[in-house]
């Protein structure tokens, strides 16, 4: 018996997690996301997203940043909102304000993706997240001008759920 026991909370503890790392990433985003958006009206300050892909000994990936207008440059928002990556091998498409975002490396001074103002208005985003080697999953993420983020398979799931009801 307790062989048996031993035995099933092992596997237990082994299960396959049911959110998948796009899940998992795309989570993380919409929180700061909207962590951000908060921030812009208490503080009053703009806050802005950078996007840029980047090579580390994992393989391509795209990492981002968010930074705040102040003094006429961009500065860093705060230690709580460190610079972060998405996993090696995840592919992101962005639509920034209609048009499709591409990143140019020559560009000096980038500009952001995604701005957030103090009056709760945000520059339009479109962001989607997939995997370079299965493309059947893909994570949206919009944000619209009133501020407003939302994670539209979250948002599928919710009213497919409601109409089973």
């Amino acid at each position: 018996m307790i062989i048996g026991l031993s035995a099933g909370m092992a596997t237990i503890a082994f299960a396959p997690d049911d959110t998948s790392r796009l899940e998992k990433a795309a989570d993380k985003f919409m929180l700061q996301a909207e962590f951000v958006a908060e921030q812009t009206t208490l503080t009053g300050e703009v806050i802005g997203l950078f996007m840029r892909p980047s090579q580390s000994r994992e393989g391509d990936q795209w990492c981002y940043r968010w930074r705040r207008f102040r003094n006429s440059s961009w500065q860093p928002v705060s230690d709580f909102l460190e610079d972060a990556c998405f996993a090696p091998g995840m592919a992101l498409e962005m639509i920034v304000e209609g048009e499709t975002y591409e990143y140019d490396e020559r560009e000096t001074t980038p500009q952001p993706v995604l701005i957030y103002y103090p009056s709760g208005e945000a520059t339009r985003l479109e962001l989607a997240l997939f995997t370079r080697f299965d493309d059947d999953e893909v994570q949206r993420i919009t944000v619209d001008m009133m501020g407003d983020v939302v994670w539209e398979n979250r948002e599928q799931e919710l009213a497919e759920r409601e109409n089973d009801w």
